[in-house]
């Protein structure tokens, strides 16, 4: 919301979002004028562990995501979470501090930050978040002038027509959910020639519950997709709202 609110004050002329952290609904008189080429998708588990089977009984996780923690607890609900903030380098510091056996973190961001090491999670166990990895641009569509008419122009230019596709599938998904970056749901779409395949799970807090499905059609008609897709799972949940 900050960076949005720079843009329309035309304290800067673009904002750029790790695409995963932003709402479904995003300020009037912008736009997303470009996504980058998706990095990797992936959750990474750091620690001495190599895996979440490897994790002894009432091991520590720490993580910031209601969906790491929903979808940890799904497949080991002995494991304690507890909320683990800060930016990458605090997170794994405290790490190796000893305040927990193992952290999970996102591993596109350890790739922009060159930092190897962990194993990445099946992504069965942890589906990621809706358009995990991307980086979008935004920029305002108000000013009518004719430097952000040549701002918009050039960001045209760069953005990434495959991930384009996909988050337009992965975030009408979440808006379908009415859900947000702090929501226990997953959403990933891949595209091959012209045919878009998307998956989306949702998850209870606890981890009791898991309802996933997915749906083919398309590139063109990723919004509709993401609709369908997301009013199949509320049909399957019956109802219940389990990612609340």
């Amino acid at each position: 919301k900050e960076l949005e609110n720079f843009i329309l004050d035309g304290s800067a002329d673009i904002a750029v979002h790790s695409m995963k952290d932003m709402e479904t609904e995003i300020a009037q008189n912008t736009q997303i004028s470009a996504v980058l080429p998706r990095g990797d998708r992936s959750d990474v588990l750091l620690g001495k562990y190599s895996t979440l089977d490897d994790l002894p009984y009432n091991a520590v996780i720490g993580t910031s995501s209601v969906r790491r923690a929903a979808f940890t607890k799904s497949y080991r609900p002995d494991l304690v979470i507890k909320l683990l903030r800060g930016n990458v380098g605090t997170r794994i510091q405290k790490l190796e501090d000893g305040h927990f056996d193992a952290i999970i973190l996102a591993k596109a961001g350890l790739d922009r930050l060159k930092i190897r090491g962990g194993n990445i999670i099946p992504t069965e166990l942890m589906p990621p978040a809706a358009t995990q990895g991307v980086i979008a641009i935004q920029s305002t569509t108000n000013k009518n002038n004719q430097f952000e008419k040549e701002l918009n122009n050039y960001l045209f230019t760069i953005n990434d027509e495959r991930t384009y596709f996909e988050t337009l599938a992965e975030r009408s998904l979440l808006k379908t959910l009415d859900g947000s970056c702090r929501s226990p749901i997953s959403a990933s779409a891949h595209i091959e020639n012209d045919r878009l395949k998307l998956y989306g799970a949702i998850a209870r807090l606890d981890g009791t519950k898991v309802i996933k499905s997915e749906i083919t059609g398309l590139k063109k008609d990723a919004i509709l997709l993401g609709k369908n897709l997301g009013m199949e799972i509320i049909s399957k949940a019956n109802g219940e709202v389990i990612y609340k």
